[in-house]
């Protein structure tokens, strides 16, 4: 079990029972705030036409996160460190992640760290 690590937007959907997927077992799950939007966009155009069911999902996804950090401080360094090619909000959580010294939880098969463990869902 580990006691804090960083989710992305897939590994905060899987941690909510949302997504399939290994939901690993950790004590606080910390999400950057600005992965919200992405989850929120995400389950209005999963449920579309049924924004009843979008927002219960929302609720249920909100539940999970133990503490929300800003994702300024993190913004460029993320945007820089995915060149493009990858996922940006996956490398935000990867920073944040690897300056609290965490693991990060992600569904993104191409997120590597030597610093912090990568948990795959």
């Amino acid at each position: 079990m580990q006691p804090a690590a960083v989710a992305d937007a897939g590994g905060w959907l899987v941690l909510a029972g949302l997504l399939d997927g290994v939901a690993h077992e950790v004590d606080e799950v910390l999400v950057l705030d600005a992965t919200s939007l992405l989850v929120a966009e995400y389950l209005a155009l999963r449920h579309e036409g049924a924004p009843v069911r979008a927002r219960a999902e929302f609720g249920l996804a909100l539940r999970v996160v133990s503490e929300w950090y800003p994702v300024r401080g993190l913004a460029m360094d993320a945007a820089l460190a995915s060149s493009g090619e990858s996922d940006v909000e996956a490398a935000a959580a990867l920073a944040l992640a690897e300056s609290l010294d965490v693991a990060v939880i992600t569904k993104n098969r191409d997120l590597v760290s030597e610093r912090v463990a990568v948990l795959r869902c």
